[in-house]
């Protein structure tokens, strides 16, 4: 039964996939991502969505695209600087603009971004997931990742999802809501 599911999700994932794209309206589509940014990122989507088929209670989730936008704010900001980690004090107005693109939902957990503090005690963002290779041994990873609480609450049904590249490594960040 549980195999069923996970098909069903798959399936239904990916037909709305091609119909979005069909009518030009590929979800959470940035102009700056590159084709294999993308392609990561509709990646971890059917991966998220297929560990979550393989649970009793979760439905699939549903990207949204305000919210994947929202994101992107986010990767933009370390593509620009090339780092993956940036003083708090430098990234004060993206947390705004998210904030003011998230205002509306109910954010259940944040998965990729977080946050440490410097030898001198300063607040740094960070980047902290990278998008594991379509290997077994990068799926083994990613299974690991996807025991994050972000990914299993049944409540939480829309997810804001970026990928950005950084010195040729992939890294992605994501936020579920209900």
């Amino acid at each position: 039964m549980k195999k069923l599911a996970r098909l069903t999700a798959l399936l239904l994932t990916g037909a709305l996939l091609l119909m979005l794209t069909a009518c030009g309206a590929a979800p959470g589509g940035s102009a700056s991502m590159t084709p294999e940014e993308i392609a990561a990122k509709q990646r971890l989507l059917g991966e998220i969505n297929s560990y979550r088929a393989t649970l009793e209670f979760a439905a699939p989730l549903e990207e949204v695209k305000q919210l994947s936008d929202a994101e992107q704010i986010w990767v933009e900001q370390f593509r620009a600087a090339g780092k993956t980690e940036l003083p708090e004090n430098t990234t004060n107005e993206t947390h705004q603009k998210w904030a003011s693109m998230t205002g509306n939902w109910t954010r259940c957990d944040t998965f990729g971004l977080g946050m440490k503090k410097d030898a001198s005690g300063e607040l740094i963002d960070i980047l902290l997931a990278k998008v594991p290779a379509n290997t077994p041994e990068g799926k083994a990873e990613l299974s690991e990742a996807l025991k994050h609480p972000a990914f299993n609450r049944s409540a939480c049904t829309k997810i804001g999802i970026a990928v950005v590249t950084i010195d040729g490594q992939m890294y992605w960040t994501c936020s579920v809501y209900d």
